[in-house]
């Protein structure tokens, strides 16, 4: 009676393959199953702005004086400004977004302070698709909303440095981003849904990421004898590109606005480059330890996602009227000195909104 064959043996070549296929099957089943958990998580904290506040102060009459102080009349949004979308949103699963971007002086390792050196209030209409960039100067002249412990009236780049972690006078989330965001929210109207901070070492580390950024000046920017930047077509890394940004001193600060707008269309021309867009994951993996926001990794691959369907056409960017904009010197308390500040009125809030608002 013949034996019973015993079983073949596999190979050890075989045997390897298995185990790296069951190796590689367990890290996909986890990889999934931790961007399941993490998808919806924000990278920082979420914003917890009250569904309504008033500038109780805003709203006395035009004109009336407080203190030796032209207050500003209180904030009113015009009615029929949102208009209902007819589309699907082409990414993700919201229509719209509000997000407040702002980039920080700060030159350090972990957002402890800052003054906010670049205010945006971006709208992203996910159903168009279209982006709205609407700035704010940082030196307008705002009062403190209830849950910002400040004396007296502020600059608005303040309200985000006595927000950080390391001032304390804001009892709301999200620290300076939220303390701006509800000062915004409290002067103007304009609530945020979402924010992104950048300081000057994550601004810079960015643009040289993407391999630079190619602006065209419309005329020279002479910021001797720090820098210099001639008129026309040229490529920036990102310590010349954050020196454009920033050049303020013989120039207004709503010329230095304009100078911003020229950097972040580089930036976005540069990101709409091929060999960039195989690289965004990379980047991406680098770049969220370096800011701060309460984007959660899926609003941030819906972002990616919009990125591919739309081009500058679609990107509006806005400059503030400067007839709209008085400019004075100002006693600061907290500062016990004088400053350069613009006031404001409701035509300023009007085109605020208009500009957030608009669908072309």
């Amino acid at each position: 009676m013949d034996k019973p064959s015993s079983p073949k043996k596999l190979p050890l070549f075989w045997k390897i393959v298995l185990v790296l296929l069951g190796l590689a099957a367990a890290a996909s089943l986890a990889a999934f199953t931790w961007y399941q958990v993490q998808k919806d998580k924000p990278i920082s904290e979420r914003l917890d702005l009250p569904t309504e506040i008033i500038n109780e102060e805003a709203g006395l009459e035009e004109g009336t004086e407080v203190a030796g102080e032209i207050l500003p009349t209180v904030p009113v949004i015009a009615e029929g400004i949102k208009v209902t979308p007819s589309s699907p949103p082409v990414c993700g699963k919201d229509n719209e977004w509000m997000v407040l971007a702002v980039g920080i002086d700060y030159r350090g390792q972990d957002y402890l302070y800052g003054l906010a050196d670049v205010i945006r209030v971006v709208r992203i209409d996910f159903t168009k698709p279209q982006v709205n960039i609407v700035p704010i100067p940082r030196n307008v002249l705002v009062s403190p909303p209830p849950r910002l412990d400040v004396e007296g009236d502020m600059l608005l780049n303040q309200a985000y440095l006595f927000g950080t972690e390391g001032m304390g006078h804001y009892s709301g989330s999200g620290y300076g981003a939220g303390s701006l965001a509800e000062t915004i929210y409290y002067s103007f109207g304009v609530r945020s849904d979402q924010y992104v901070v950048v300081d000057f070492r994550a601004f810079v580390k960015f643009i040289d990421m993407i391999g630079g950024i190619e602006v065209d000046l419309p005329e020279y920017v002479d910021n001797s004898p720090d820098s210099y930047f001639p008129a026309g077509k040229q490529t920036l890394n990102g310590t010349q590109a954050l020196e454009l940004a920033r050049i303020r001193r013989k120039y207004s600060d709503v010329y230095r606005i304009n100078n911003q707008t020229i950097v972040l269309k580089g930036v976005f021309d540069r990101l709409k480059n091929p060999a960039v867009i195989t690289r965004l994951p990379q980047i991406y993996d680098t770049m969220v330890v370096s800011a701060l926001t309460d984007l959660t990794p899926e609003k941030i691959s819906t972002l990616f996602c919009l990125l591919e369907k739309i081009d500058s056409s679609d990107l509006n960017f806005y400059e503030p009227p400067v007839e709209l904009l008085a400019q004075d010197a100002v006693f600061i308390p907290n500062m016990n000195q004088e400053m350069i500040i613009y006031h404001w009125d409701q035509e300023f809030i009007d085109w605020l909104h208009r500009s957030i608002w608009e669908s072309k």
